[in-house]
């Protein structure tokens, strides 16, 4: 027997044949006339090469073959009517699930301490792993499943994934507290007189864009150090003497190490957003997750 031969119809049919014992209230139960359930039962016994229900003096009797078939014949009914009904909401509070996250480290400073914080409180079984952002991969791990979502400067957005900014970002010049060299304000002579920090994280540009600006005005910095993150920053400007451009939302955690000053050109900023495949765009529980980080991305971290 070929399942791709097999009405599937004749399940719900033998279901209820067996479940009523008797084609007239099998047909009531299926809607349909008499003659109707009685053609589907000749169907039945032909597919299974048996009688399956037979007449007697007290109705018509289940055979060793239709008892045998009862119980499978229902799991596969009721698997079938999981599958199709509508999926249900996503409980957070009662949840064990677990969300893979693709995100560098600038937003796992700026968002993942206060996802923790929500989780643990809201749904104490919801467990986070996070991935460093990889862009060249991201994508076709978001495809196969290995990454739930992303969460990167849209400058990184990729086609054919769903993109939904979460919050804009400005950029700020940091120094150390008591620098020697910088007063209430930061000047253009002292933003290049002074030796910078520069973070090459691939694919955002903030470098270069630091420098057009420079060039635009017909000036240039001194680059000291080259890091790849930004988390790097904050430390290696809280012992020195150099100076560097960050994220306003990582400057504000360090600002009992750094002073925080406007720049002394125009800095352009970045909009941060998650991103997320086809596969997952209606999935209860990775719906409820990207809620989540919209609402918590709305309260800078303190």
């Amino acid at each position: 027997m070929d399942i791709r031969n097999v009405d599937l119809n004749l399940l719900v049919a033998l279901d209820a044949l067996l479940a009523e014992r008797s084609v007239s209230r099998a047909a009531v139960r299926l809607h349909l006339s008499q003659p109707a359930a009685s053609a589907l039962l000749a169907r039945l016994r032909e597919l299974f090469g048996d009688p399956l229900l037979l007449r007697s003096a007290r109705g018509m009797l289940p055979t060793p073959r239709a008892l045998e078939l009862l119980g499978p014949v229902r799991k596969v009914l009721e698997e079938i009517d999981a599958i199709v009904q509508p999926r249900a909401a996503f409980d957070a509070a009662s949840a064990v699930h677990t969300f893979t996250l693709s995100a560098s480290d600038y937003v796992e400073y700026a968002l993942l301490p206060t996802l923790a914080d929500y989780l643990e409180q809201k749904a104490p079984g919801v467990r986070l792993e996070v991935r460093p952002l990889d862009l060249q991969l991201v994508a076709k791990q978001m495809e196969s499943g290995d990454v739930d979502l992303c969460i990167t400067g849209l400058q990184n957005a990729i086609a054919g994934l769903h993109v939904r900014p979460l919050y804009t970002e400005r950029m700020v010049s940091v120094v150390r507290r008591n620098h020697p060299g910088v007063g209430a304000r930061l000047t253009l002579d002292m933003f290049c007189s002074l030796e910078h920090i520069q973070v090459l994280v691939r694919g955002s540009g903030f470098s270069t864009r630091i420098d057009a600006a420079l060039a635009a005005l017909g000036r240039k910095r001194h680059a000291r150090l080259a890091v790849p993150h930004f988390l790097l920053v904050p430390e290696i400007v809280a012992r020195s003497d150099m100076i560097s451009a960050l994220p306003e939302r990582l400057a504000r955690g360090y600002a009992n190490k750094l002073r925080i000053l406007e720049p002394p050109l125009d800095i352009e900023g970045f909009t941060v957003g998650e991103m997320w495949h086809e596969r997952n765009e209606r999935d209860p529980a990775q719906q409820w997750l990207r809620e989540v980080l919209l609402e918590l991305a709305q309260v800078p971290p303190k």
